[in-house]
């Protein structure tokens, strides 16, 4: 699968995916870059390709993007590892704290800068005196 970029909005937001042989002995490890170019197919060094497949991805919601992915290529979602479960809870976790963190960081700098302005206009009041 290639994921080829265009600076053309305007444009089709295509994703194609590409099909080796399954006659293939060696699975083809390495994938063509992401390119900024039309480039409809990958370059070369890559196995000949049995088939391809094509979604149009403008004004889909990624949901459903995936939802054709998977079905057009008889996919199945992989589902995460206890471990890995336990990891993204943790990071969950770790992103709901630093909500937290600043939150108060900015309340604390807001703080600062208000009794620093209340400082600055005493100080000038007592200077104009």
């Amino acid at each position: 699968m290639s994921v080829n970029r265009t600076q053309n909005q305007t444009g089709p937001a295509t994703l194609t995916v590409f099909f080796a042989s399954p006659s293939d002995s060696a699975p083809n490890t390495s994938s063509p870059a992401p390119s900024t170019t039309a480039q409809k197919i990958p370059g070369s060094g890559h196995a000949p390709f049995e088939r391809t497949i094509t979604i149009e991805m403008k004004h889909r919601h990624e949901s459903e993007i995936l939802s054709e992915l998977l079905n057009l290529t008889k996919a199945s979602p992989v589902e995460p590892s206890p471990e890995q479960e336990a990891e993204l809870e943790k990071l969950a976790e770790e992103e709901r704290q630093g909500g937290l963190d600043r939150a108060r960081n900015a309340a604390y700098t807001a703080q600062k800068r208000q009794e620093k302005a209340l400082l600055d206009q005493a100080r000038g009041a007592v200077g104009a005196s």
